[in-house]
Formats: C-alpha cells, structure tokens, sequence
C-alpha cells in the first residue's frame, strides 16, 4: 500500500501508523518486522510530525544516505531493516508494507453484587444459557447508557461452582 492508504488502514483497522519515540521503540518495531524489509512508518514530511500528530525529535535517520531537511515535501518516511532498522525517505506513493499500533485502555475491574427475583420456580439461574442471556441484557443496558461496547462482563463463582444462591435471609 501507498504511505496514505497504510495510514488508512492503520486508522480504519487500529489506531494509527506505528511512530518510534525512542531507540528501545525502534528495538521494539524492528524485532517485530523480519529482517530485510521495508516498511512505512507514522512519520512524514511537513517538519516531520508523526501521523497521529505528535512531534517527537527522535530520527533514526540511515547514515549512509543524505539526511532529508526538515519540512522536506512529498516525501514520508520506511524503516528499513536491511539498514539496521534505520530510517529513509521514500516517495508517499511508494507501494510497501506498514506497521500499525493500538492504544491499550487500562482496564479497570469493578465487582457488582447482583440480586435477581425469580418469577419461575422452576428457572435454574445458574444454567449456562440462563447466565449468559443475563450478560447479554445487562451489556445492553449499559451500552444504552453510553458505555463503550468492548466492555467485558463476567460471573464470579463461589467456591462451590455456582453463581447464583438462595438468600438465606428471606423465609
């Protein structure tokens, strides 16, 4: 793919094209890609921003070619492995492969007592189907509400399997 259509994809797909901050990040980025290709990466011309639009003064630029002027046009920018991971510039409409990356959200647990009324005597609340119609509903209500939808909900089973006991408080 062409440097924008990568971007595309990355953003489409993901979050956005890979941007290396640091020479661990560009460890990290070339240990990922075999050696000897090439491939885009988040940074391109325009001063050299990051395509997620952050700036960064890191460059790992390939010693052995001309080092590009800053805001240098038409131009973005392939790591190429071949080159010890270092970095050159290469026309946007280039077709090569590309490296995206996902922003992690801390996940965050959070433990909710529920107490259900059964309407039938003879619904097993810790049937399998029964539970996990329950967690469907219960993401439902709270994606109404205007939480994300990759929210994960779980049962906590006691230490005798189930879920779901009898209140011992009710006669």
């Amino acid at each position: 793919m062409t440097w924008t259509e990568a971007q595309s994809n990355c953003r489409e797909h993901h979050t956005d094209l890979a941007s290396v901050r640091n020479m661990e990040e560009n460890q990290l980025v070339r240990n990922l890609i075999p050696s000897g290709e090439m491939f885009w990466i988040g940074l391109f011309s325009d001063r050299w921003p990051w395509s997620d639009g952050s700036d960064s003064s890191f460059r790992d630029w390939n010693p052995l070619l001309p080092r590009p002027p800053d805001g240098y046009s038409k131009t973005c920018v392939a790591a190429d492995f071949s080159a010890d991971g270092h970095w050159e510039t290469l026309d946007c409409n280039v077709k090569s492969v590309f490296i995206c990356y996902i922003d992690i959200v801390p996940v965050s647990k959070r433990g909710v007592k529920v107490r259900l009324e059964k309407r039938s005597s003879s619904l097993d609340l810790n049937d399998p189907v029964v539970m996990e119609d329950l967690l469907k509903k219960f993401k439902q209500r709270l994606k109404d509400q205007g939480l994300n939808d990759d929210i994960k909900l779980t049962w906590r089973k006691q230490s005798d399997g189930k879920v779901f006991h009898k209140d011992e408080t009710e006669t």
